[in-house]
């Protein structure tokens, strides 16, 4: 599996940045890109069933959504660095 930054206007140095960042930020955690995104993936589902308090995500899935959440934000700052106007923070790193 591959990460994969879909930022609309951003060159392939750009995106490549981007990823570059977010790997980091996985490495600097001791955590893989798939289980930061299995983390996350439990939080959106945690989400869509209105954050039940029968079915809470472990504290692993937490932190490991957090790092995902972390990787993103670090994709887009380093992508957009030089642009005047920055897209918002919301998902825009994947793993394909």
């Amino acid at each position: 599996m591959q990460l994969r930054l879909n930022i609309e206007g951003a060159s392939s140095d750009e995106i490549a940045q981007g990823i570059a960042a977010a790997e980091a930020v996985f490495a600097r955690a001791g955590i893989s890109a798939e289980a930061a995104a299995d983390g996350m993936f439990a939080l959106e589902g945690w989400d869509i069933q209105s954050f039940p308090d029968d079915e809470q995500i472990t504290e692993g899935e937490d932190e490991a959504a957090s790092v995902w959440m972390e990787a993103n934000k670090a994709a887009i700052d380093a992508c957009c660095a030089s642009w005047l106007e920055k897209p918002g923070n919301y998902l825009m790193l994947e793993l394909v």
